[in-house]
Formats: structure tokens, sequence, C-alpha cells
């Protein structure tokens, strides 16, 4: 899919927009780049237009287009004005959170919907934090060099290795469960990853704005077995936002878009989508 790079009053911003129909502004998580796909791109075959915006750091979008939450959410109102898009339904996934409400907030009239997947509605652990400046700060480009070729030699390894990080589960009996599908979901999700300058950014990003200035409908999928964003966060966001349906994942990790109930998954995105 070809990307567009927009230059908006505060920097470059890359972004593809294709499909016909109702706009779904997809905001991807931490480590995600252009090539990543958590299965969201199979919107376009449902009726949806997908406009999926690389977030600061990330792929060519610059720094300078969100140092905050709230300011990024500013420059995707450039974009939106630029395509002529009155209105979206927004998914944010994990570490695109805090943008997600710093959108549906400060934009009411901009977001139709919202809907958080395993998203942030609270800062960082400091502990979290200090481990992610050492493993994807100045050293990010070696770090995933050296685990992109051991994935290839190893797979195993490093996929065990991810998952101690996103499940409250034993990770050796979590990948012994998965489908070959599923593996193949977290060899390509790992073999995209990519940090750049934006998960440094990440980790600073802070929920600074007010969930319960959130007015339209929200949905929060999250699962009990996430160790990467706890459900304090589903919580959280349930008892701030006005309008908000928890939808309660049976999935072993963070990973709620695979697993024995990956369609549940598709099925109540769709439905709410669709309301």
């Amino acid at each position: 899919m070809t990307a567009t790079l927009l230059d908006t009053s505060k920097g470059i911003v890359e972004y593809t927009y294709k499909g016909t129909g109702p706009a779904v502004l997809l905001l991807k998580g931490g480590h995600s780049t252009r090539e990543t796909d958590l299965s969201h791109s199979s919107l376009i075959y449902e009726g949806f237009s997908l406009l999926t915006v690389s977030r600061p750091g990330y792929d060519y979008t610059e720094v300078s287009t969100g140092k905050s939450p709230e300011i990024f959410a500013e420059t995707i109102i450039e974009i939106l004005d630029h395509l002529n898009i009155q209105t979206v339904k927004v998914i944010a996934i994990s570490a695109a959170g805090p943008t997600g409400i710093a959108l549906a907030a400060n934009h009411p009239s901009r977001v139709s919907k919202l809907i958080m997947e395993a998203a942030l509605t609270s800062p960082w652990e400091e502990a979290v934090k200090q481990k992610a400046r050492v493993l994807f700060g100045p050293a990010e480009r070696m770090v995933w060099g050296s685990l992109k070729t051991m994935l290839k030699f190893f797979p195993d390894l490093i996929m065990k290795q991810l998952i101690s990080e996103l499940t409250t589960e034993d990770p050796e009996e979590y990948l012994e469960r998965l489908s070959p599908n599923d593996r193949r979901f977290i060899y390509d999700m790992l073999a995209t990853s990519q940090s750049g300058k934006g998960f440094s950014l990440d980790i600073d990003h802070s929920v600074t704005t007010d969930i319960s200035k959130i007015h339209v409908p929200v949905l929060g999928m999250y699962s009990q077995k996430d160790k990467s964003v706890p459900y304090t966060h589903a919580l959280l966001l349930k008892s701030r936002a006005p309008d908000c349906e928890i939808f309660e994942v049976d999935a072993d990790s963070h990973l709620i878009w695979i697993g024995k109930n990956a369609q549940q998954v598709w099925n109540k995105r769709l439905e709410f989508l669709s309301r």
C-alpha cells in the first residue's frame, strides 16, 4: 500500500488511505510500522475506508508532529481537513491509547466512536520506562536488527522472549497452544516492528486529557491475562468515560487479535463500528 507524506503545520506525517465507505482512523501501537498488520486492514473489505496514520517517530512521521498526544490529535485534524473527512471512527491500539483519548475528548465534532484495543488509559510504570529507554532508545536499531536476525534462526526463542512480556501465563505453554496461523501472526508482527524514535516518545506520553470529556460511544477490548496493559486500564476507562462498554476478551495475552476467541474480537469490532 503506497504511503502519502503530508507537510502539516507541525511537520511531515505519513499516512495511507484506502477503501470506500465510512472512515475509520487506525492508530497503531508501540513498535508498529507501516508494514505491521494486526488484521485491521481487512476493514476495507467490510465496507469501510481505512485511514492509517503513522504516529510521531514511526516511519516518516516527524517527532515534531506530536510531542504530546494532544498535539498529535491536532495534527490528525489537519489530515482529516486535507482529506475532506468530516468525522471518523477511531481505533487506538496499545500505546496509541492516549492519542485516541485526546482526539475523542478534545475534538468531539470529528470523532463519532472510539475503540480502545488493549490500549493505555494511564501512565506507564516507571520500571517499564527505564527498561524501554535502555532497549529502544539510541540502541533500538541494533536491538531490532539482532532480534530479527535471531528470529530467522531461532523463532521459538525470540517469540517466547516477547510473549514473556505480554502474558501472565507461562510463555512456553502459551506458545505450545498457538495454532500455526497464530504463530505466523507473532512472527510477522516481530519481523515488521521497529521503534525508531517513536517508542521513546510513547513512554513519556501521559493521559493528561480528562477521559470524562469523551461523550462519544467507547468500546474497550481488554484481556485479564495481559501483562503489558493490565486490566486496570479497562476498569479506569469504564469508570470515567460516560458512554463506555468493556468487552472482556478471553485471550491469553496482550495479543487479543489471535487465539481461540479472535473471531469474537473481530465480530465485536464490526458490530460496534456498524451501529
